[in-house]
């Protein structure tokens, strides 16, 4: 198996947290439908609850391109837009 990790770090304007996270619900329920992920999860940091990582989990490279163009995906990145307090920085592994 080819599996794939992604961790996206991003960090939400103060006050917006809550927004943030409804936001993202949406897309963390359909995403982990796919057929091809294995695990997808929102984590906070306590310590600063602006900051925020996705880490994400799939079967294989297929997998994670189904994702990046599914329309839960788009929406999202277009509904955060506003709330952002700098751009996604994404690894892969």
């Amino acid at each position: 198996m080819e599996k794939k990790t992604i961790v996206a770090r991003v960090e939400v304007l103060p006050g917006k947290e809550q927004e943030f996270i409804s936001k993202a619900e949406p897309l963390i329920q359909e995403t982990r439908a796919e057929e091809g992920n294995i695990s997808y999860n929102l984590y906070q940091n306590p310590a600063n609850p602006v900051a925020f990582i996705f880490y994400e989990e799939y079967k294989d490279q297929h997998a994670i391109d189904i994702h990046a163009t599914s329309t839960h995906f788009r929406t999202f990145g277009k509904a955060i837009k506003e709330l952002l307090a700098s751009e996604l920085i994404i690894e892969s592994f």
